[in-house]
């Protein structure tokens, strides 16, 4: 862009003198550059001290810093260091020409200076900012590939020309690793302005607009989707992938496929990254690549060094495609195609030295209990049983959390033939799969487990594995639950002591639905007592929640209130409150509230409690809870809801194999929602007001008595008493009550 400043003309020709040839290159955005207004526009027109773009190679720096050069008014002078400016002398020559170049005001007593040794600091400096400070205009200075600069005194002098340059001055450096200057002050003054590889990255439409509109490659939404997922919004990866999409046919596939070994993106990073490194950090990058999080003291172990905290630190402030995973830069990871690069090249160089580098990232992660990442390097050696063993140790705690997803997790870690032939693992991923829910397939688990049997395991595995099962997850079943249970009962010395808590629980809740409500206490009541060794909270809720519906059912509603609030302390204490299970706990507690006709606060209870049901899907649990629901709500005047509670236990119930005592409440409760006129006689028309006037009839009311309660006039309630003697097919008060009786509706 030309220049604001007039040239003088007596001091044009003296300049030109001094200028080195290729020193001030000219800034120009490729045709094909996708316009980045997100990034533009944040650098147009600011005017910090220091303008910072850090970032690895292949972000587009330079792209960046072209396209901002030619939006904005003021002038520009770039400087290329592309190949380094070790003598202050020589840096600061590149520096003065590209600012006389941009504004020739400035210069040319500085270059004179320049030719004096050791005057850098102590005369070109104070030069060069009093040439500086006289501008009228603003002035952009860009330092560009900072990263080649290694002088210590190069930096020094930069860090002083920083401290007092001028306000019409903004340095920007553009730069591969963090610059050695203080930019700490200059961050908390908001005099840095930074733009590092997660701001320089193309977002999902910066990358689609280059790839469809620019190229015009007409890839679909999935593959740009997946395209961006693999290349992290890195503008080289994404201009490599074009690169080698152009002469591609299938360009779907090769989008899927494409990644760290493919060959322009290989060819690319270990020219400009991985042959320029010093050995000992190449080699800590290859050995720690097999990690997808590397923080130092596993780097440690798996390289037996001791400075793995430095190297990381070194890593990250090179720009080496290190991304922190947290705020403290305890953690970190590797860009994707770059990992993939290095994973490569360590199994080219080097293959005999990786099996024992997963061994030692295997024993580190599982003693600081990453069971998950402990797995995938057991079984990336071929060590699947080590992997099993481990998880097998480990998923019993996880499960007492209810931790299905992260039990699940570790399972997709093994190769499912490893899981068909150990019976163990089967009852693990089918105890998953049933607590998240996945009804058929963990239905298709159990079989699969049943079929193969266990080459690991004994028979009997399979029958302990099938059985807890069974018992915990019914299914609507409530004779194999039951029978499951007792089977666990009966074997409680062959499986682990941590089940026994839950395996019990489960017996409780057989004999419940089966309607044996006496044998109830004495397994729920060890199952409570044995719990919390285990850490099993959620089994000591669970089973006071039980107990209190017992004690619900005998009329002792005193003890089964404090067993409900006890139950709803441990989930509160532990964490649980919001577990699908914990729904049993706010039945328990809303039938208590029912039982003292607070029926308001019964009906949220139990709707909470319906509602962390359905999430967990066990069809007796949740029909239970609404036929206990249903009469509370007709109590509560909400009829609609009552009758909709009663037709979705219904059909739950029809749906079960076997469902028990449900059956019969079902029949009871639907009978008590029943309207009168329906029970009396099904081509009866007794209406909901002259159900009303009945009830008060055999209370012995007088019809003027019942107008007042129900604000109806004596000639209305008279009107009703004749309909209903004539539908009773009566002709007294008496005769109509005994037969109101006799057919239930009283």
């Amino acid at each position: 862009m030309p220049s604001r400043f007039a040239p003088p003309a007596d001091r044009a020709p003296a300049l030109r003198e001094f200028r080195l040839a290729g020193r001030v290159p000219q800034a120009h955005a490729s045709p094909n550059a996708v316009s980045r207004p997100r990034l533009t526009g944040l650098l147009e027109g600011a005017s910090p001290s220091l303008v910072l773009l850090a970032a690895p190679p292949g972000f587009g720096k330079t792209t960046v810093l072209a396209q901002w050069s030619e939006l904005d008014d003021r002038p520009f002078a770039f400087v290329s260091l592309a190949h380094g400016e070790n003598e202050p002398g020589a840096f600061w020559r590149s520096i003065v020409e590209a600012l006389h170049e941009a504004a020739p005001d400035v210069g040319e007593s500085t270059l004179a200076a320049l030719d004096a040794p050791r005057v850098v600091e102590d005369a070109a400096v104070p030069e060069l900012l009093g040439d500086l400070e006289a501008l009228d205009g603003e002035l952009v200075l860009v330092l560009d590939d900072y990263q080649a600069v290694e002088s210590r005194a190069c930096h020094d002098s930069l860090a002083s020309f920083l401290e007092a340059a001028p306000d019409n001055l903004t340095v920007t450096i553009s730069t591969r690793a963090d610059p050695p200057i203080p930019l700490a002050r200059l961050r908390v003054l908001g005099e840095l302005l930074e733009l590092r590889a997660t701001d320089l990255g193309f977002t999902a439409e910066e990358e689609a607009e280059f790839l469809n509109g620019a190229l015009e490659l007409e890839l679909s939404q999935e593959s740009l989707a997946r395209l961006h997922e693999r290349t992290e919004g890195w503008p080289a990866g994404v201009q490599l992938a074009a690169l080698s999409l152009a002469g591609v046919g299938d360009r779907a596939a090769f989008v899927e496929h494409f990644g760290g070994s493919s060959r322009h993106v290989v060819d690319y990073l270990t020219e400009i990254v991985l042959d320029r490194l010093e050995p000992e950090l190449r080699t800590f990058l290859l050995e720690t690549s097999i990690l997808d999080a590397l923080t130092a003291p596993l780097c440690d172990a798996v390289t037996k060094r001791s400075d793995s905290e430095e190297l990381l630190g070194r890593a990250e402030q090179a720009n080496l495609f290190v991304i922190p995973l947290d705020d403290r830069r305890e953690w970190y990871r590797y860009h994707q195609l770059f990992a993939e690069v290095l994973r490569n090249e360590l199994l080219r160089s080097d293959p005999e030295r990786v099996p024992n580098l997963h061994r030692r990232a295997f024993a580190w992660l599982a003693g600081a209990d990453y069971t998950y990442d402990a797995m995938r390097h057991a079984v990336a050696v071929g060590e699947t049983e080590a992997a099993g063993a481990l998880l097998l140790e480990r998923w019993r705690p996880a499960f007492a959390r209810t931790r299905a997803e992260s039990t699940l997790r570790c399972l997709g870690a093994l190769p499912p033939e490893a899981i068909r032939r150990d019976a163990r693992l089967g009852t693990v991923e089918t105890w998953a799969l049933s607590m998240l829910n996945r009804r058929q397939e963990a239905k298709l688990a159990l079989e699969s487990m049943q079929a193969t049997g266990s080459e690991l395991a004994d028979e009997q595995t399979v029958e302990i594995g099938t059985a807890l099962v069974h018992a915990c997850f019914p299914n609507g079943n409530v004779k194999q639950m039951l029978s499951a249970a007792r089977r666990l009962d009966r074997l409680s010395e062959e499986y682990p002591p941590e089940w026994r808590p839950v395996t019990l629980i489960a017996l409780g809740w057989a004999q419940f639905f089966s309607g044996h409500l006496g044998s109830v206490r004495k397994p729920v009541e060890e199952a409570i007592a044995l719990a919390p060794q285990f850490g099993h909270w959620l089994a000591v809720a669970v089973g006071k929640s039980l107990l209190a519906r017992v004690c619900l059912a005998s009329g002792d509603v005193d003890t089964a209130e404090e067993l409900a609030r006890e139950a709803e302390e441990v989930l509160e204490s532990e964490g649980l409150i919001i577990r699908p299970s914990a729904g049993l706990v706010d039945v328990a507690l809303g039938a208590a509230a029912a039982a003292r006709d607070e029926l308001p606060e019964a009906v949220e209870l139990l709707g909470r409690g319906r509602a962390k049901l359905r999430v967990r899907g066990e069809e007796l649990l949740l029909a239970d809870a609404l036929l206990t629901s249903a009469p509370v709500l007709r109590a509560a005047g909400h009829l609609d809801d009552a009758r909709a509670a009663l037709e979705e236990a219904r059909g739950l119930i029809d749906h079960c194999p076997e469902p028990g005592a449900l059956r019969d409440r079902l029949e009871e409760v639907a009978h008590a929602l029943t309207p009168a006129h329906r029970r009396i006689s099904p081509d009866s028309d007794l209406t909901e007001r002259e159900l009303d006037v009945l009830r008060y009839l055999a209370q012995g009311l007088s019809k003027r008595e019942i107008g007042d309660a129900l604000f109806l006039s004596f000639n209305t309630i008279h009107s009703h008493t004749r309909s209903i003697y004539q539908k009773l097919r009566v002709s007294s008060r008496e005769a109509a009550v005994d037969r109101a009786r006799q057919l239930g509706a009283l």
